[in-house]
């Protein structure tokens, strides 16, 4: 056996073990590793997953984060707690300031001394904040490096902003420049290179220069994932591929977006899993479910969740009051 292959399958064991999920067990949360064991007893009022290696939780009414062990590596002293994102998390503060938003580093430190009205995740290295009523976006250092004159600002995605300034829908660079200043209605994120948009008569998608890719004519559109976008016409969903064909009909009453591979959909009362060429290859039999992380998804069956495989074989039977999606503690 060769070196490169025993590296291979050391990596996807090292990987494998650390997938970590948080369920529910009456009132308290816990987390399991992907073959059901508990690594972090039920203990916690609220748990989010795993991110760039803490976890949000709360307690006692508070938030703070634990590593994969369940240590606290910030302590539970915030009314909400987000996810780390390139180092930092957003978190709200207890204070007689009515409650602000401020940034955190790893250590819990505060990493930097402006707090704001609002404010969003950290994406290529700028975040969408305000202070009153305006958006900007921020940089590291707390600094605004682009104005604040948006009535309304999304994290970066794809190297751009979605905004909306003077009443007028578009996207700008990391710098501030306009990339594409749109006359629609509304426009959903840039993902894989293509946003959704609403015109006159509905939702339909365009490209990074504004070229029409889906006419707008649809009910709703969410963004693209892993090269599928989703749109819904006549109360039923279907999916487009980046060329604007439709390549899974309008068939669904709900759907979510591909993970791995698949996708979450929905016929009358009862979820599934379709592949990207449509074909159904989890019959539709759950009353809820998450997108795939890590191999496995989580379905509520009966009153009760567990996990499946990519199959729609049970691998960790239902047994908690809810579950979230596995992601690495490391």
């Amino acid at each position: 056996m060769s070196t490169v292959i025993i590296l291979v399958m050391m990596s996807q064991i090292v990987h494998s073990q650390s997938l970590i999920a948080p369920v529910q067990m009456g009132n308290l949360w816990g987390f399991i590793d992907n073959s059901g064991k508990w690594v972090i007893d039920p203990q916690f009022d609220d748990a989010s997953g795993f991110s760039e290696g803490v976890a949000a939780v709360k307690k006692n009414k508070l938030c703070g984060y634990i590593d994969s062990k369940g240590n606290w590596v910030i302590n539970p002293s915030y009314k909400r707690a987000e996810d780390f994102s390139e180092g930092l998390c957003r978190v709200v503060t207890t204070d007689d300031n009515g409650g602000k938003w401020i940034y955190l580093d790893k250590s819990g430190k505060q990493a930097f001394p402006a707090h704001f009205d609002n404010c969003m995740d950290f994406s290529e290295g700028r975040a969408a904040a305000r202070q009153g009523s305006l958006w900007g976006y921020i940089d590291k250092t707390g600094q605004f490096v682009i104005e604040q004159k948006f009535e309304h600002a999304e994290t970066f995605s794809d190297g751009t902003g979605r905004v909306k300034w003077n009443n007028v829908y578009g996207f700008i660079d990391p710098s501030g420049k306009w990339v594409l200043q749109t006359d629609f209605e509304n426009i959903r994120d840039m993902k894989e290179g293509i946003a959704p948009v609403k015109g006159q008569k509905g939702w339909g998608f365009v490209d990074r220069q504004g070229k029409i890719i889906v006419p707008t004519r649809n009910e709703h559109a969410e963004p693209f994932s892993e090269g599928l976008g989703r749109a819904r016409d006549n109360g039923l969903w279907g999916y487009y591929d980046v060329n604007g064909k439709l390549v899974i009909p309008y068939e669904f009453n709900e759907c979510k977006d591909f993970s791995e591979g698949l996708a979450a959909v929905k016929k009358e009362k009862l979820w599934g899993f379709t592949d990207k060429n449509g074909t159904v290859v989890v019959p539709m039999q759950f009353k809820e479910v998450r997108s795939f992380s890590g191999g496995l998804a989580a379905v509520k069956s009966g009153s009760l969740w567990g996990f499946i495989d990519k199959t729609g074989k049970f691998i960790i039977p239902v047994q908690f009051d809810n579950a979230l999606e596995f992601s690495t503690g490391k």
